[in-house]
């Protein structure tokens, strides 16, 4: 017997390939504020590295579009940065689930980024959890390739609609 189950990953590339069901574009959005914490595995020039700081994010959502202005901290070498983020979201039809990719467009050094919204419940209070790999050979004081894997969760704490800065155009 043969099973009908596709596997999560290929459910989730189809439900973005298809957008947002129109009966529930309007019914839940991210469009909001958060805090919450990132965790990352580093490793830097073969050196190996690990940590968690807190993080605030402002995410809007305009039909299956979401811009993400994500603002932290980073203790151990540069102090405040930011980073700019844009990718699509998915609505399960029933909607009671959401989810996600995005990738980054700027910030305060040159990355690259792709991250991963996991489903999450669209119940309230709400909150999301983001698995990413970070990679740049461009970070200030830090000579060399530095890749990451990151953890992200995040709570709303507003509605309210947040200012994001735009994604930043690639110099040509």
């Amino acid at each position: 017997m043969t099973s009908k189950h596709i596997p999560l990953s290929t459910a989730i590339t189809l439900a973005l390939a298809g957008g947002l069901a129109p009966a529930h574009a309007e019914s839940f959005s991210l469009t909001g504020q958060y805090e919450g914490m990132y965790a990352c595995d580093s490793t830097t020039g073969g050196v190996p590295s690990s940590w968690a700081d807190p993080m605030r994010a402002g995410i809007v959502q305009d039909g299956d579009r979401m811009s993400i202005d994500l603002l932290y901290t980073d203790k151990q070498e540069l102090g405040a940065e930011y980073s700019l983020y844009t990718g699509s979201v998915a609505l399960a039809p029933d909607g009671k689930l959401v989810s996600g990719y995005f990738e980054s467009c700027g910030g305060t050094f040159p990355s690259k980024e792709l991250a991963r919204l996991f489903p999450a419940a669209t119940d309230t209070p709400f909150s999301f959890s983001i698995t990413s790999v970070w990679a740049s050979d461009q970070v200030p004081n830090l000579p060399g390739l530095t890749v990451q894997t990151c953890t992200w969760s995040l709570r709303r704490v507003s509605t309210d609609t947040p200012e994001v800065r735009p994604c930043e155009t690639p110099e040509r």
